[in-house]
């Protein structure tokens, strides 16, 4: 399937643009794909990338070891997401969601931006999880507060 076209198939019935879609894809610089979930990744919670397998590296006793991050600093909201993806680092993952939004001709522009100014980044990634959140959520009565 055309990775472009299921990020707007899932996106803009939402409202979002191709703005909000890669900005919210950002959030990518946090956490990691592991395999059970994804399938994508051979790394489980054991193991691990040089970045993952020691798990936290703020923590003494982190159990959150394990997993392929997009990003070498798995734990700090920034624009490594979009600055560093083009240097292919073998110990991060890029899906096709990913890597599309360097090519697409809606997304790369937004792309580019948010690569040199993390300020940018920032300022839409707010508006953007804002215009997500207010989308608000509908659970049944299993999941009622």
């Amino acid at each position: 399937q055309d990775a472009a076209a299921h990020l707007r198939y899932v996106f803009y019935k939402y409202g979002m643009e191709d703005r909000d879609i890669v900005a919210l894809s950002g959030a990518h610089t946090l956490g990691r794909a592991f395999k059970d979930r994804s399938g994508a990744v051979d790394e489980g919670y054991t193991g691990g990338t040089a970045y993952t397998k020691k798990g936290c590296p703020f923590l003494a006793n982190s159990e959150t070891a394990g997993g392929r991050p997009w990003t070498q600093t798995w734990l700090k909201f920034d624009n490594s997401y979009f600055a560093k993806m083009a240097e292919n680092d073998k110990e991060c993952i890029a899906f096709p969601t990913d890597t599309v939004l360097t090519t697409d001709p809606g997304f790369k522009p937004h792309f580019d931006e948010f690569a040199k100014s993390q300020s940018a980044f920032f300022a839409q990634y707010a508006q953007s999880h804002k215009k997500l959140s207010e989308l608000g959520s509908k659970f049944g009565e299993k999941f009622a507060l």
